[in-house]
């Protein structure tokens, strides 16, 4: 794969961002069709018992229920103990459950060794793998249905919609109309570290493992809110919230004002957040194409409109933005400052209804192949006209002399981090104390290890959930592979524009986790999830031109941005 003739290139040879798209698995996705095919009903999995049944007495679950053709075919056990065990007390994939410790004569039990039961006392504390202890917005089939069906109540952003395009079609001189504009609520950012939304990366264990290492503020991954008005069930995935975030926020993205204003209405209604955030920030045509991202910058009364219903419509949570200093650059409208608009926007944003607002410093255009411009964003800083609305910022932290340094002059109340925590979770540590920490490679493989967990909590530990984890495990060790040990280093503090040559590390096991060979990666998934399916296959959804690509890979893509 990846050795034809122009692989990675257009017609005119040059190469093309965004080559990686989902036929890349194709293969990984058949395989798992083929292991969800071969395991039983989970409920009979957790409980050893299924009990749904029609009216008529008869089994309406079209799982499998035949033990002895499961067990024939059930691959060996991982030979590890169950991390969803030992953190629970139970196991809800039961014997579904690619490790071992709880089956015992061909039935589920529980830490100390009780048979499970649709009656057992577990199954109210612990519903199933649908229902992930610890993690809030999981939606039943009741609501799902109601989006899809189109039966949800949107009548009060509805309103507020009409009330819009009355002031835009000149029938009323006030933006809303006869709608009361609500108090703007608060949120206090100031001095606080902020793990950005992250696209694939992003995802609850990783954000879990970042709020374990003293990050104070998570996003969750960006949500489009067309689908989620359909009521996509992947889409509503992303809205998941653990316990252990103490301030979370969602992303939202889109560039109808009506779809914008129902979806606020939902997560107001529905959702367990403390602020929503509009996406002004992805520069991906397929988003452009629906007018939303960064595309939104340049469609500044439709962002206007948007802004206004949503902060109108959500009475309970804030309302914040993150964009960048412009999507393209327009010389002839804004030639002070290189074509950038952003510092245009920052008043008028605070004079819509935003709460906050971050600002990520680079251009749409210019995606990753420039440093962030962090002089620009001390400009737009000075031409705020409130400032008790939190203004955060975000672009290249690898340190935490380089967070301070920010923080103390630019005009910037906190600091969000996308990419330096991917190279490094234990950033918002370093942040906290001030300090440079020399992780050895034990210490940040235990960090693996604690993803790994989360994940299989998450995703669950049946065969899916492992190789659901396998590959967003993958895809953040072809991040945290760039970050050189800073013993190894001559100069400090590291910066995230470096591109050191391949390394020996102080063990094997730091040599392995610098590797920039997908084999490596693999290998390392393999200490904690067991070996991987026949003809597995992994391509980073976020392919990285940092470093050269080894020969049997594509070569020559660059990175898709993660930061929403």
């Amino acid at each position: 794969k990846g050795k034809g003739k122009g692989k990675g290139k257009g017609k005119d040879g040059k190469r093309q961002r965004g080559m990686n798209k989902n036929k890349d698995r194709a293969v990984n996705a058949d395989a798992m069709k083929m292991v969800r095919a071969g395991q039983l009903c989970s409920r009979m999995a957790y409980l050893n018992g299924c009990c749904q049944q029609d009216a008529e007495g008869r089994e309406k679950c079209k799982g499998s229920h035949d033990l002895e053709a499961f067990f024939a075919g059930k691959p060996a056990a991982i030979e590890e103990p169950c991390p969803v065990l030992k953190s629970l007390g139970v196991c809800p994939a039961g014997l579904n459950c690619r490790y071992q410790g709880h089956i015992r004569d061909q039935k589920n039990v529980d830490r100390e060794g009780v048979v499970l039961t649709p009656e057992s006392p577990w199954a109210a504390k612990v519903q199933g793998m649908g229902h992930p202890v610890g993690e809030t917005n999981v939606f039943d089939y009741e609501m799902v249905g109601k989006l899809r069906k189109k039966l949800f109540d949107f009548s009060r952003s509805i309103e507020v919609s009409k009330a819009w395009q009355r002031y835009c079609s000149g029938a009323s001189d006030q933006p809303l109309g006869a709608i009361v504009e609500t108090e703007r609520k608060t949120l206090d950012f100031r001095g606080k570290s902020v793990l950005a939304p992250l696209t694939t990366v992003g995802n609850l264990p990783f954000r879990r493992l970042c709020v374990k290492l003293g990050c104070d503020v998570t996003v969750g991954e960006m949500a489009l809110s067309g689908s989620i008005l359909e009521g996509a069930p992947s889409e509503l995935s992303l809205l998941r919230r653990h316990e252990s975030e103490k301030c979370f926020g969602i992303q939202l993205a889109g560039g109808d004002v009506e779809n914008m204003a129902r979806v606020a209405q939902f997560v107001d209604e529905q959702v367990d957040c403390d602020f929503v955030d509009i996406n002004c920030g992805c520069p991906l045509d397929e988003l452009h194409k629906r007018g939303a991202g960064s595309r939104l910058m340049a469609r500044t009364k439709a962002m206007e409109g948007i802004v206004r219903c949503m902060s109108t419509v959500l009475k309970s949570k804030p309302l914040t933005l993150k964009m960048r200093t412009a999507d393209h650059e327009d010389l002839k409208k804004y030639p002070e400052f290189g074509g950038r608009y952003a510092h245009k926007l920052l008043p008028q944003l605070e004079q819509w209804g935003v709460s906050a607002i971050t600002l990520h410093g680079r251009t749409a255009r210019q995606r990753y192949t420039k440093l962030a411009d962090w002089n620009y964003v001390n400009e737009c800083s000075k031409g705020r006209t409130d400032t008790s609305i939190p203004f955060v910022a975000c672009g290249d932290v690898l340190s935490w002399e380089e967070a301070d340094e920010h923080l103390a002059d630019h005009g910037v109340d906190a600091i969000m981090v996308g990419r330096g925590a991917l190279m490094k979770p234990w950033l918002f540590t370093e942040m906290k104390e001030k300090r440079h920490w020399d992780i050895s490679a034990n210490e940040r493989f235990d960090m693996i290890r604690d993803f790994t967990n989360y994940g299989l909590e998450h995703w669950g530990a049946d065969a899916r959930g492992v190789e659901t984890t396998r590959r967003f495990l993958l895809e953040w060790l072809s991040f945290t592979c760039r970050y050189v040990p800073i013993g190894l280093l001559e100069q400090m503090p590291p910066k995230i524009n470096w591109r050191p040559r391949p390394y020996i590390g102080r063990s094997d096991l730091e040599t392995k986790l610098g590797s920039t060979s997908a084999n490596d990666w693999v290998e390392i998934t393999e200490m904690l999830l067991g070996k991987v399916p026949e003809g597995f296959s992994f391509v980073p959804k976020h392919k990285s031109n940092a470093y050269e690509a080894p020969k049997d890979e594509k070569q020559g893509e660059e990175m898709q941005d993660v930061q929403g």
